[in-house]
């Protein structure tokens, strides 16, 4: 399964195309942003940990609600890079009879399972969306030292599964167009497996 890289060759030059290869580099762009916000939270999950284990082996009581922040900072961890593995097929993946099938048949795959990431990810974003209303709305807290507001969290959850679910969309859209022979995919070289 190539990656999305190499779906950028379209046998058409026409308007449509470069506007569609042009709200792809945004959407790359946006990818690389929660890419980046990801690994600031894993840089932070470490700091809260490191912190409070430092503060706990000289005497000290720790970082207030850090388990609140761990699990706040988790989310963004996890959240967020997910429509950057997408686009990049980075998930893990059980190849062993795929790589048998021809070329097309293993973008029809391709497409099956984005259509099968696609119907998973919308109750989870739709919920999510509601979850995010209703802590911003009601202006709910967590409980502790800190009452550290639960509305971050919900936002950065939302917003990561709203950039996979269009990512997502964007993958089905093009193995559809793969498939239908308007965009033609680059061969993969040796060098990128």
């Amino acid at each position: 399964m190539a990656p999305i890289d190499g779906y950028r060759e379209p046998r058409t030059t026409g308007k449509h195309v470069r506007t569609i290869l042009y709200a792809r580099g945004v959407l790359g762009g946006v990818e690389k942003v929660l890419l980046n916000l990801a690994v600031i939270s894993i840089l932070g999950l470490g700091a809260v940990i490191l912190s409070s284990v430092l503060l706990r082996e000289f005497g000290f009581s720790g970082v207030s609600d850090e388990v609140v922040i761990v699990g706040e900072l988790m989310i963004g961890a996890l959240v967020l890079p997910l429509a950057f593995l997408a686009a990049d097929n980075g998930f893990i993946a059980v190849e062993v009879f795929t790589t048998r099938f021809g070329p097309r048949a293993q973008v029809a795959l391709n497409l099956l399972a984005t259509v099968v990431g696609l119907i998973a990810v919308a109750p989870i974003a739709y919920a999510a969306y509601f979850s995010m209303l209703n802590a911003v709305s009601e202006e709910t807290y967590f409980f502790g030292l800190l009452e550290l507001p639960e509305w971050p969290g919900r936002v950065v959850f939302f917003i990561g599964y709203l950039v996979f679910f269009i990512r997502l969309i964007d993958l089905a859209v093009y193995e559809t167009l793969i498939l239908c022979g308007v965009v033609k995919p680059r061969i993969r070289s040796s060098a990128q497996e």
